[in-house]
């Protein structure tokens, strides 16, 4: 006969969030009477219990789980260690992305609170989430992601659980809370530490990354975690702690509201986000804000922010950025785009301006010493910007690199930057200013055969560079193209290529007559690629191009 379903097995075939491999850890199915040595309660009123029932527990995992008779929304049970001897409440959740837990609730209109505290009681923090029931078992699923931006996720101490909306002592039942993993990577691998690029979903966000370099979290349509994997592989220290990187619009004069200015278009913010491209060469992320006052109501002539992220493994990042700026009963008199970092006692933040610097492109630095971090946030177009200035809000411990755009008068105002992360340790105030030089003044590019593409993108200069994704845009001639790059007088640093025009074509890179093979295609399936080193000679690229032999290409 086959054996009978372990208690693990009858877990993962109830929860898909379980399944594939992925990591959890059971923090109490009830199933072991031991884990009542994790709970205790707090009565407040006169009819509280707390007891293990050995029958009531959800079918498909078990048959035990603990019932609680609520009596007031004071009564509270404490989930801990504090008293428990042969059963523990792990405490570091580092590694996991979700909390699940069963309620099961006699009617609606029922709530579920739930606190998660870490830290030592001199210290406590703690995060709050209020889930209404249904009647009947009720799956809670807690993004821990959003709690691990309130509290330290390394050092959790006690769960408590309360019930709101009664009106007489009701009974509760609870089963099966689990710590699980949600994480799958979509492109490349997570785990690598060569700089390769990888895109990880964690439960609704998406981690963008170089193994062993950087790792960017996206959120709601913007990056709310930055780590340096090269000092900080276990991705303790967020560098945008409490904030987002941005760059993110504002309104200048505005007061601090949260909002940056823009509180009078919307009531509220209805985010979308989506990948359009994924590959060894570069990852591309499209982000859109739109501000409404009903949700369900068409969103398409509603005012909006948008964000077109190019991420490198080399650590460039290049951003184009939309806002309205103008309606029929709103406009901002003045408007910034704002680069936002966490500010920790302790950090070593330090930053530095063009203002401070004889050279003329539009750019500010960051370092932290404590994580050997280093951010270079450099404006296309610096002649339409005032220098860059600093806004420190110490209440909230964070400071942001502004960049004030002179008055144009549009409706819709646009913005191409570039980000540049990278070890402190290895980027010189010099250094920083050559590549900001090369980013808003790209030269040294000889064009032997070919052309300079895409003319009709607004983002591409006369030398075919397209400062939004990074990029020099050439059209082969013949099936061949051919280029020089000199960094004798001016270095280049990890200068990127799309060459268009190539979808279905069979092509071989060259440089300086070696094969070049880190080549992709792009979202059309146009060739691209990178160099990713500082050059500082004279180095020629061929591309040769035919159309594909294979058995049914066109």
């Amino acid at each position: 006969r086959p054996d009978p379903p372990t208690q693990t097995d009858r877990l993962m075939r109830a929860y898909p969030e379980l399944r594939g491999g992925r990591r959890f850890v059971v923090i109490a199915d009830f199933e072991n009477p031991a884990h009542m040595e994790l709970v205790q309660l707090i009565s407040v009123s006169d009819r509280p219990r707390c007891v293990l029932d050995r029958t009531g527990g959800r079918a498909e995992t078990g048959k035990a789980c603990l019932r609680f008779t609520a009596g007031s929304p004071d009564d509270t049970i404490v989930i801990s260690n504090s008293i428990a001897e042969n059963w523990y409440l792990k405490r570091d959740w580092r590694d996991y992305d979700l909390l699940l837990m069963n309620i099961k609730s006699p009617r609606r209109n029922l709530r579920a609170e739930v606190e998660i505290a870490a830290g030592a009681p001199e210290r406590r923090l703690a995060v709050h989430s209020s889930v209404a029931l249904e009647k009947g078992w009720n799956a809670i699923r807690l993004d821990l992601a959003e709690v691990g931006e309130r509290i330290p996720l390394d050092d959790v101490r006690e769960m408590r659980l309360s019930m709101s909306g009664l009106d007489k002592p009701t009974d509760f039942y609870f089963d099966d809370l689990i710590l699980t993993g949600n994480r799958e990577d979509l492109f490349g691998d997570s785990r690598n530490t060569e700089g390769a690029l990888y895109v990880q979903r964690a439960g609704r966000r998406w981690n963008v990354g170089a193994g062993g370099r950087f790792e960017l979290t996206f959120a709601n349509g913007q990056i709310v975690r930055w780590h340096n994997l090269a000092q900080d592989p276990y991705r303790v220290r967020n560098l945008v702690e409490g904030t987002t990187l941005g760059p993110s619009p504002m309104v200048i004069g505005a007061s601090d509201t949260g909002e940056s200015g823009f509180a009078e278009l919307g009531k509220t913010v209805v985010a979308r986000a989506r990948i359009t491209e994924m590959n060894p060469v570069r990852v591309v992320i499209t982000c859109e804000w739109r501000f409404v006052d009903d949700v369900d109501a068409p969103l398409n002539n509603q005012p909006f922010q948008r964000w077109v992220y190019t991420i490198y493994p080399t650590g460039q990042v290049y951003v184009a950025v939309e806002c309205t700026a103008k309606t029929n009963s709103w406009s901002a008199s003045q408007l910034g785009l704002a680069v936002t970092l966490s500010s920790r006692t302790g950090d070593g933040l330090q930053t530095r301006t063009s203002s401070e610097s004889a050279q003329p492109p539009t750019f500010a630095t960051a370092r932290t010493e404590s994580t050997d971090s280093f951010l270079l946030y450099t404006l296309s177009e610096p002649h339409r910007f005032v220098p860059i200035r600093q806004q420190v809000a110490d209440e909230r411990r964070r400071v942001s690199l502004v960049a004030t755009r002179l008055a144009t008068g549009l409706d819709v105002e646009t913005w191409v930057c570039q980000l540049t992360l990278g070890p402190a340790s290895e980027i010189s105030d010099r250094q920083a200013s050559a590549r900001a030089i090369d980013y808003c003044e790209p030269g040294g590019l000889h064009l032997e055969l070919g052309s300079f593409g895409a003319a009709d993108r607004p983002t591409v200069g006369q030398n075919g560079f397209d400062q939004a994704s990074g990029c020099y845009v050439i059209a082969p001639d013949g099936g061949q193209a051919r280029f020089v790059i000199d960094g004798r007088v001016r270095p280049r640093f990890s200068p990127a290529f799309q060459i268009i025009d190539t979808e279905k074509l069979e092509a071989w890179i060259y440089v300086n007559h070696l094969i070049f093979d880190k080549v992709a295609r792009d979202a059309d399936g146009n060739l691209i690629f990178q160099l990713p080193k500082t050059i500082r000679d004279r180095t020629t690229v061929e591309v040769l191009l035919r159309r594909s032999q294979r058995l049914g290409d066109a």
